[in-house]
């Protein structure tokens, strides 16, 4: 693998990253909205968070054994 290949992976990894933290937050913000204890609004913007991570990573996983 590249420099280049390797340095737009890692772009993608942080892009990702950057993206399921927002997913994280939207998640625990509509718990909060719907009216849920903070605990349980950590729990569920939690779990959308590492959701997000777990598949984008797949989807990492399968573009790069394509290549």
């Amino acid at each position: 693998m590249s420099a280049h290949a390797l340095l737009q992976v890692f772009l993608a990894l942080t892009v990702l990253l950057v993206l399921s933290a927002v997913i994280g937050i939207l998640g625990y913000g509509t718990a909060r909205q719907g009216g849920a204890p903070v605990a349980a609004a950590v729990d569920r913007g939690t779990l959308a968070f590492f959701s997000a991570m777990t598949l984008g990573l797949a989807l990492i996983g399968i573009l790069l054994t394509a290549l």
